[in-house]
């Protein structure tokens, strides 16, 4: 929809009207963002809002096993599995089960989706 017909349909005030046409934008588009695209941004960027679990993300370089991440973050081994459940989950982490051990590994094709989906958003 245009500047314009927004305007007019919301009885916005003329100096807004005139700010909009100074700068030549009245016949500007505006889509609307899509409710699920964004769901899914905030799922993810609420995941990475823990300190704990974007230091897995970062360290997750190469893989790892839970219990070498817990001694480079000094974190109970629990804490850390937790974190990382809450990583997989967001699908920014895969688990490859080694012998006794749990593999994991940062899922890079979901992270520079997850960056490009946000960056396309914010242009």
């Amino acid at each position: 929809m245009k500047i314009k017909n927004i305007l007019k349909l919301a009885g916005i005030p003329q100096d807004v009207v005139d700010f909009y046409k100074l700068h030549n934008r009245l016949d500007e588009e505006v889509k609307s963002i899509d409710d699920r695209e964004i769901s899914n941004l905030v799922k993810v960027l609420r995941c990475l809002s823990n300190p704990i679990r974007l230091k897995l993300l970062i360290l997750l370089k190469k893989p790892h096993c839970v219990c070498v991440l817990s001694k480079i973050l000094n974190v109970d081994i629990t804490l850390i599995s937790h974190h990382l459940a809450k990583l997989k989950e967001c699908g920014l982490v895969k688990v490859v089960p080694h012998a006794r051990a749990r593999v994991y590994e940062r899922n890079n094709s979901a992270v520079a989706d997850f960056i490009r989906k946000l960056i396309n958003l914010l242009k």
